[in-house]
């Protein structure tokens, strides 16, 4: 895979190219993940755009701005735009895991007129009265979170008494754990649920976007998915007009996984 760098005022992206073909798939992986998750898209026909994005790899957003002026999609969109310039892209279609697929939903209205499909598997954004999105919006959690960063093991005990007490699925708690389970991964997830607080679907625009284009449209959900769950995306489908968009499959959160993997590629269709 070729990687490279775009700029734009504070904003850095990397990104990968891979193929040559007739169809572009343009993916953003999910939080903690890279960009090696769709290596199984690879075909003769396809070329893929991987981006990575901030606080990953080498994508870089200024940290003393993630408090006082959170990156907004306006902002990441004009950076993308210069990708898409860059390599030449006419039509496209997105795919977006988790975290990716928040970044998804929000720049689907601006490409309404260039979008082939759009497939986001789990993705992260269809619920923003969730307590994940709720209250990344409370500056007082924001602040919190900010000093566990300097010590993860003060938030894991928390989480583990929030657990105990049922007011945290099992399989959250195991999400929370691997993801605070060191000093860096704990950084990356406070600065990122911090930082892209403002990056919010606009449900209304999505809805018009594919009631007035011709989008193949899917969101991919694991049947025992406890992280973000088949009912989140049925409210989120019912919201946008489009119920019959739901894909459900035989996994967890764990799509990627090699027993996993067959299942979401039938699923996705280029």
């Amino acid at each position: 895979m070729k990687a490279q760098i775009v700029t734009n005022n504070e904003l850095s992206l990397e990104y990968y190219t891979q193929g040559i073909g007739r169809h572009t798939l343009v993916c953003f992986h999910g939080h903690g993940r890279g960009v090696e998750d769709f290596n199984f898209l690879r075909s003769n026909n396809r070329r893929l755009i991987l981006i990575v994005l901030p606080h990953h790899g080498k994508s870089q957003f200024p940290i003393d701005r993630i408090e006082s002026q959170p990156l907004s999609i306006s902002e990441f969109n004009s950076t993308f735009k210069k990708i898409l310039k860059q390599e030449a892209v006419e039509h496209l279609h997105f795919i977006g895991f988790s975290q990716g697929g928040r970044f998804v939903l929000s720049l689907l209205p601006f490409y309404k007129d260039r979008l082939q499909s759009v497939q986001v598997i789990s993705p992260d954004g269809m619920d923003p009265m969730s307590f994940y999105n709720r209250t990344s919006r409370m500056r007082l959690a924001r602040l919190l979170f900010q000093k566990w960063e300097g010590s993860p093991k003060s938030f894991i005990k928390i989480a583990k008494l929030a657990y105990r007490i049922g007011l945290v699925r099992p399989k959250v708690f195991a999400f929370i754990e691997l993801f605070a389970g060191n000093k860096d991964k704990f950084q990356r997830a406070s600065r990122t649920w911090r930082g892209f607080r403002n990056i919010k679907p606009d449900f209304n625009a999505i809805s018009s976007s594919l009631n007035s284009n011709k989008i193949y449209f899917k969101v991919i959900m694991g049947k025992y998915d406890q992280v973000i769950r088949t009912q989140q995306a049925n409210q989120f489908l019912e919201q946008l007009g489009f119920p019959e968009a739901l894909i459900e499959i035989e996994c967890g959160h764990d799509f990627f996984k090699d027993s996993n993997l067959s299942r979401l590629k039938k699923a996705i269709n280029i």
